[in-house]
């Protein structure tokens, strides 16, 4: 296509997205945090069935988003307009015990075909397509999923749940709900608050829904579901369906040390694969932030019974990353200046399976992530500002320069997904409304992502660099 009627189909794929934005909305990439999640509607005047069940607490969402992804130069552009809401419902506590439930549904409200492949490439859609079931390609109505189905028991501030959860807690089992539906998981669910300043979490998951899936799967059938990489010595994996992993065992301890220095520790026991140790410290004082976050990461003896390519991780394998971050916000002021650095040691490869969640590193956030590398540097800086609150709502805006320096694409020791090294830039406007459209929340969310190499291969540039990516989410939380 001429390089003028690419401009010219460019201009117009914007303006149809800032329409939709207008018609649909906007939206911040999270949704906004369950405030019910710990803490169940307790009443002493519950004394029959009727009672447990008509004086709980219903929680629900609508929202709306438009995505799309423009690739400088010839590759195909997409872009989609997806909307949808959950409901959330859960019984008043009687006797320690309440029931919970949520559903959540999506359809397309507007938008182009995500299977109409590149003619140069042969591939499709990748985010677009994740808004809605990346495993029934070109459905797009009535995509409906049971999140959550839990029993839950209570003793004084501390609960267990067990079922279809909710976890959204620690560095790794997060909602991370950039897309229509967020992970969650199978399994159970404790959070111990018994001990001043100190909370301990205990988990055990055997099951996820992954985001941008409406089905449920145990774990070993879930791994693995789309793109294994490859091993250390070059060989495309094949560990889906062979990873043996039954369940994952968590422990984790926050402690708030002192006014202002919080420690956190987390250990994460993959059955018959790895086990990940986190540990964190953050620091504020007079405005000054600074944080440091060390992780260790091992397999398991045990996974060396599998034949190689089979493998989620090899035999003897294992990773080591330090992320630290320093941040300064004056005192009265609506900005706030912070700079992180992580390098991942060339021991060998931080792992952890993209269909359970991402990393929350401090160089992580939306379309950078630092699953699959080893020997690997990441620079970031972050400028944001949030203005002071009235009556009328609060704007917030993040702007993020992050520098990847991975290595080689063919270097699959350190490079499980051949991920070339690149600049990103990320803009995030959002804006909380107050008054009557309280819950409304609108954001705006931008990257540009760009190539350290030139005359890189098209194949290779798809999804992976030189594009501008759009989301423009509108959710009202009611």
């Amino acid at each position: 296509m001429p390089s003028s009627l690419g401009s010219y189909r460019r201009i117009i794929l914007i303006g149809l997205i800032l329409v939709g934005s207008q018609a649909y909305g906007q939206h911040e990439i999270d949704y906004p945090e369950d405030h019910h999640m710990f803490h169940v509607h307790k009443n002493d005047s519950i004394h029959t069935v009727k009672d447990f069940f008509m004086k709980g607490r219903a929680h629900g969402h609508i929202r709306s988003y438009t995505m799309a992804t423009i690739h400088e130069g010839s590759l195909k552009d997409y872009w989609t307009s997806a909307i949808g809401g959950a409901l959330r419902y859960e019984t008043a506590e009687w006797n320690g015990v309440s029931l919970g439930v949520k559903g959540i549904f999506t359809y397309e409200a507007f938008g182009m075909d995500l299977t109409e492949a590149d003619e140069q490439i042969g591939k499709t859609a990748k985010w677009e397509q994740e808004l809605y079931d990346v495993l029934r390609p070109g459905e797009y109505r009535d995509l409906d999923r049971l999140e959550e189905l839990f029993v839950r028991y209570s003793i004084g501030d501390s609960d267990i749940r067990i079922g279809k959860v909710d976890i959204n807690k620690g560095p790794l089992l997060m909602r991370r709900d950039g897309r229509m539906k967020p992970f969650v998981y199978r399994g159970a669910w404790a959070r111990i608050k018994e001990f001043e300043e100190r909370d301990i979490f205990l988990g055990y998951i055997d099951g996820v829904s992954p985001r941008g899936m409406t089905e449920w799967f145990s774990l070993e059938d879930a791994i693995g579901i789309l793109n294994n990489g490859y091993q250390p010595d070059g060989t495309p994996a094949e560990y889906h369906e062979h990873s043996g992993m039954e369940w994952i065992g968590v422990v984790g301890y926050e402690h708030e040390v002192s006014e202002g220095l919080e420690l956190n520790l987390w250990n994460y026991y993959f059955h018959r694969n790895m086990d990940i140790i986190w540990i964190q410290t953050d620091w504020e004082k007079n405005g000054w932030q600074a944080g440091l976050q060390y992780v260790h990461q091992m397999s398991m003896p045990s996974i060396g019974r599998a034949e190689y390519t089979n493998r989620y991780m090899q035999d003897g394998e294992q990773a080591d990353v330090l992320s630290l971050r320093l941040g300064y916000a004056p005192e009265g002021s609506s900005w706030e200046f912070s700079t992180a650095y992580l390098h991942a040691f060339d021991n060998g490869r931080f792992l952890f399976p993209r269909e359970l969640g991402r990393e929350a590193f401090y160089v992580s956030h939306p379309r950078f992530w630092i699953d699959g590398f080893g020997n690997t540097d990441v620079y970031m800086a972050q400028l944001a500002y949030e203005s002071k609150k009235d009556e009328h709502g609060v704007f917030e805006m993040k702007a993020r320069l992050s520098r990847l320096d991975a290595p080689s694409a063919d270097d699959t020791r350190f490079n499980k997904y051949a991920v070339p090294s690149t600049y990103q830039v990320m803009l995030f406007p959002k804006y909380a409304f107050h008054k009557s459209l309280k819950g409304v929340e609108m954001g705006l969310l931008y990257i540009w992502k760009i190539d350290r190499q030139e005359d890189r291969p098209l194949a290779e540039r798809f999804y992976r660099t030189d594009f501008h990516h759009l989301n423009l989410v509108l959710n009202i939380d009611f």
